[in-house]
């Protein structure tokens, strides 16, 4: 007789992944519950029932390899929403902002787009990525884009604002004097700042194959984001601060760095997301 174990999922953590990973995690228990079916028949067999015994053990041979596959999707799409958060665990990930309208535009950008788009050749250096309006992945960008990173709270990331009124600028050399100015109800006047813009996110190799709500949650991604000044934030723009100009030279090279970093795990975690959804 083949025997069958059931898995016990990962449990819960603030990024509420079982919500997060619910085909996944319905996919698993579906199998699962079959599995505890299985077990419950009757399972001894004497010689004469070679026939039904062969069957019950093919039966539990399929239902092991399909266990398996349900198993590492929602695995798959766990690790990849625990790497989505920030290191300290301060941002969370939910899927409240997907209404139905928003996550009717993704899917109809995604059917616009079909199967065979490929993304454009990165921009020329100093340059931002852009996705044209004339571009069949325009309305998907627009659908990700809106509200995108809206009214983020301070604490959403790692170690809060790190940047308190008439702080020196850390993006400017301590020379241009330059501070962090209050904002009209007298706090930070900050940016959230995507690390790897929207639109090169969007072109990532993968992307456009993952699901509305997979889509959605990793353009929100709390790993993919920090805080700046809003001066520093505007004269970055969408293209790497390797561009900016009159900044202190130790940030900025700190910032190539972050860039590089944060752009191969967004590579691995839409990776992982693809095994989720079994594509």
């Amino acid at each position: 007789m083949a025997a069958l174990v059931l898995c016990t999922a990962p449990p819960a953590v603030a990024s509420s992944p079982t919500e997060l990973c619910a085909p996944q995690y319905a996919a698993a228990q579906a199998v699962q519950a079959r599995i505890k079916t299985h077990n419950a028949q009757p399972h001894r067999f004497t010689p004469q029932q070679s026939g039904a015994f062969a069957a019950y053990n093919a039966e539990a041979k399929a239902l092991n390899t399909e266990n398996a596959k349900a198993v590492a999707a929602y695995t798959a799409c766990f690790q990849a929403m625990m790497a989505m958060l920030d290191a300290t665990g301060a941002g969370s990930m939910n899927l409240k902002d997907l209404t139905p309208t928003k996550r009717t535009q993704i899917d109809d950008a995604k059917r616009r787009l079909g199967t065979g788009w490929t993304a454009p050749p990165p921009p020329k250096p100093g340059k931002n990525w852009r996705v044209p309006k004339s571009s069949l992945a325009r309305p998907m960008y627009d659908a990700l884009r809106a509200g995108n990173p809206g009214n983020l709270p301070y604490t959403y990331l790692k170690g809060g604002t790190k940047l308190t009124v008439g702080q020196p600028d850390p993006a400017y050399p301590a020379s241009s004097r330059r501070v962090i100015m209050p904002n009209a109800r007298g706090n930070p006047k900050i940016s959230a700042d995507h690390i790897v813009p929207l639109a090169e996110l969007m072109q990532m190799r993968g992307f456009t194959k993952l699901s509305a709500e997979n889509m959605f949650i990793i353009s929100r991604a709390p790993i993919n984001f920090q805080w700046l000044s809003s001066a520093a934030n505007l004269s970055k723009q969408s293209r790497s601060a390797a561009a900016m100009t009159g900044v202190d030279p130790k940030w900025q090279a700190s910032q190539v760095t972050l860039e590089n970093e944060t752009r191969k795990k967004l590579q691995d975690i839409i990776d992982q997301l693809l095994k989720g959804q079994g594509t």
